[in-house]
């Protein structure tokens, strides 16, 4: 009987650390295959001596993806902020996903603008 209580938190402990790895392992895989593709792609281009296009290798995200994300994740902390808050648990869990929300819009403020001049030309 007590194999059997050790059984849940033992497959609790496993499942929580693996399951994280197991995803983290997947994302890369992907990743790599990915990556893996394009490189064959450019490779098979070279051979036959067509030019490689550099789109290829662009990747897909855009640039100001960065304010996205920062809203979203200041949206997700406050509210993980607010149901903590009403559960009567410690709602300071809710301020990780929030700062990392705020240093998101803080790196697209500070993120040079396409269309933005460098210099103030005069009006000719």
């Amino acid at each position: 009987m007590e194999s059997i209580k050790l059984l849940i938190p033992l497959s609790g402990i496993l499942f929580g650390t693996l399951m994280p790895v197991t995803i983290v392992w997947l994302v890369l895989r992907y990743r790599t295959s990915r990556n893996q593709l394009v490189y064959d792609t450019a490779v098979k281009l070279a051979e036959k001596g067509q030019p490689v296009p550099v789109e290829l290798f662009v990747s897909a995200n855009p640039r100001g993806s960065d304010l996205r994300r920062g809203f979203v994740l200041v949206m997700l902390g406050v509210a993980i902020c607010i149901c903590l808050y009403e559960l009567g648990v410690p709602w300071t869990f809710g301020l990780i996903p929030l700062l990392m929300g705020v240093g998101f819009l803080i790196v697209w403020r500070l993120e040079p603008r396409e269309g933005a001049k460098t210099a103030r030309e005069p009006l000719a």
